[in-house]
Parts: structure tokens; C-alpha cells; sequence
């Protein structure tokens, strides 16, 4: 039996404390797009922040719930999880100086395959790093041309059951494996815009506690619901794994489950997409709400924090 066709990475989700703070950073510091200010379905007091350079077009957008009371992620002395940017590899010496008039600190580093890399952290402590690469996002960035980044590059996990991860990835998701490099192992979607995935063996127990600068979960695309129902039931029979009900996340449907080591994984739809309610030049630039939500815009204003 073929995988199912994967197209990659839909988004991946961290959590932030404060939102301008973290505004500050993607957009102003790397130069990502704020393509959606929005709020979280469950506690629409707390901003969901949409990154991404591919003007509302979907997968590979890097998104925060803000949860001002999060407590720090756990830090462990090998913690390996971190979220990687693709840029031109020859403008890597341009970074290091624009990080450092930025008073971000950054060391030059290497992916577990070998491939050279900027290390750096975000003011959370998520875990970044630049690698030279071509991912397909658009041009559309405060930076300049040459140094603009490029798309999301990859994610990495760090699981204890990571062999399970691999077969989920491999069997359901449509993603090839790339090599293995010590404890980790690599792979790559079969759309070559999809994104790469690393995964850490871990011989100790599993991941922390969730927190602030803590990975909440990975999202991958399925074109749409039928696909996504395809993903679901291959789960389902291959691993005995039982996702949820479909939610209607307004921008895309999703269904989730609990992967290995008890990460969260959603299957999330490529429509209606970011481009819903809102026109490609005005992306991010207001409060954008669901419509069951909307009567609530004055309330939900005087409780989220400006952002400009």
C-alpha cells in the first residue's frame, strides 16, 4: 500500500508571552510578514500570530499563541527542538551582523547532516536556525533581496519513541527518509516545497512539559477534506491511532491526534486558506476575526494588547 500523497508541512505552532514583543522580533528583526493577527479558537482572549513571506498562500507558516502567563519551557542540556529558516548561504555573514546590531546573540553551527547554520534563539528561547537553502516562498520581506529568508526549512523534534514518529512520517504522511546521522534522522516531503523534518532519538524519558519557547504542535497540509479523511483512516489502520473530530478553524479544517511521546499533531486543510477575509497587501495589518467572533471585536480589542 503507497502513502498517502504528502504536501509537507502546514504550519508549526510555539508558545509566546508577550505578543508585541514577539512582533518585534519575526517581523522587525528576521523580517517575516505578519499574515494574520488573529486569536486562539479556545481562549480568543490570547492572540494567534500567523509568520509567513508567501502572501497568504498556504504551508510552512510559523504561528504563536500568546499565553502572557506561560511559565518557561523545562530546559534540558541537550535539548535539541528548534525551527530552521532557509536563506542564501551566501548571506550568512550579512546575518550574523544584522543580528548583532539587533542585540541578538548567534553562533555559526551545523545541522546534524553537517549543513552549516546560524544558531540563535527567539526572546522566549525557541530555538532558530538559518541554513543556506531554496525553499519556494515569495518575495516579501522588510529585508533586503539577497538576504531575505526564503521559507520555512524545516522542524525538528526530539521524541524517546521517535522510530514511531519516522514510520507515521514515511507511511501516512508521504515523506521519504533522507539519512541518519548519529541519534537523528532526517526526511524530506515528497513536494519539495513541503518542508524537511528532523527527528532526535531520545534515549530518556520523553519531551518536557509544554511552556514558553516550547514547540505546541506540528501541523501538516492535506489539499482537502477528502485527503485529510485519508490521512485520518491510514492512521488509523496502520497504527491504530484515532484522530479527532474535524474543527472548523475558519482559515483551514483540522483534525488532530496524539503522536509519539504524546506530541500534538494536526492534519490541517489547505483552504479557504488565509486569503479568506482579507486582500494579500492588507495581511496582518488588523484584528482579523471568525465570524462567530466578530460580534465580540470591541470586547476582544480592549482585551488584547496593541500591537503597533
Amino acid at each position: 500500500m503507497s502513502p498517502v500523497s504528502g504536501r509537507g508541512l502546514h504550519h508549526v505552532t510555539a508558545v509566546a508571552t508577550d505578543p508585541t514583543r514577539n512582533l518585534a522580533f519575526y517581523r522587525d528583526v528576521l523580517g517575516l510578514r505578519l499574515e494574520k493577527r488573529t486569536v486562539t479558537h479556545e481562549d480568543p482572549g490570547a492572540y494567534h500570530l500567523i509568520y509567513g513571506q508567501n502572501r497568504g498562500l498556504p504551508g510552512g507558516h510559523l504561528t504563536f499563541f500568546s499565553w502572557p502567563s506561560s511559565a518557561p519551557a523545562p530546559r534540558r542540556p541537550d535539548e535539541t527542538e528548534f525551527v530552521s529558516f532557509a536563506i542564501d548561504p551566501s548571506t550568512f555573514g550579512w546575518w550574523e551582523e544584522h543580528l548583532g546590531r539587533s542585540s541578538v546573540d548567534c553562533r555559526r553551527g551545523a545541522l546534524p547532516s553537517g549543513e552549516a547554520a546560524l544558531l540563535l534563539e527567539d526572546p522566549d528561547g525557541l530555538k532558530l536556525a538559518l541554513v543556506g537553502g531554496t525553499a519556494g516562498w515569495a518575495a516579501d520581506s522588510a529585508m533586503p533581496a539577497p538576504a531575505a529568508i526564503r521559507g520555512l526549512h524545516a522542524v525538528a523534534l526530539s521524541l524517546r519513541a521517535a522510530d514511531l514518529m519516522a514510520a507515521i512520517l514515511t507511511r501516512v504522511l508521504g515523506y521519504r527518509a533522507t539519512g541518519r546521522y548519529g541519534d537523528w534522522s532526517g526526511f524530506a516531503a515528497h513536494d519539495e516545497a513541503g518542508g524537511a523534518f528532523w527527528l532526535h532519538h531520545r534515549s530518556e524519558d520523553g519531551r518536557a512539559r509544554l511552556g514558553a519557547g516550547a514547540l505546541h504542535h506540528v501541523a501538516f497540509r492535506a489539499r482537502d477534506g477528502v485527503h485529510q479523511a485519508d490521512i485520518a483512516a491510514r492512521l488509523g489502520r496502520l497504527f491504530g491511532i484515532e484522530a479527532g473530530p474535524v474543527k472548523d478553524r475558519f482559515y483551514f479544517r483540522s483534525v488532530d491526534f496524539r503522536g509519539p511521546d504524546g506530541i500534538l499533531i494536526e492534519i490541517a486543510t489547505d483552504g479557504p486558506g488565509l486569503l479568506i477575509d482579507e486582500r494579500p497587501d492588507d495581511l496582518g495589518r488588523r484584528l482579523a476575526l471568525p465570524p462567530d467572533l466578530e460580534m465580540r471585536r470591541a470586547e476582544l480589542l480592549r482585551l488584547l494588547p496593541p500591537l503597533d
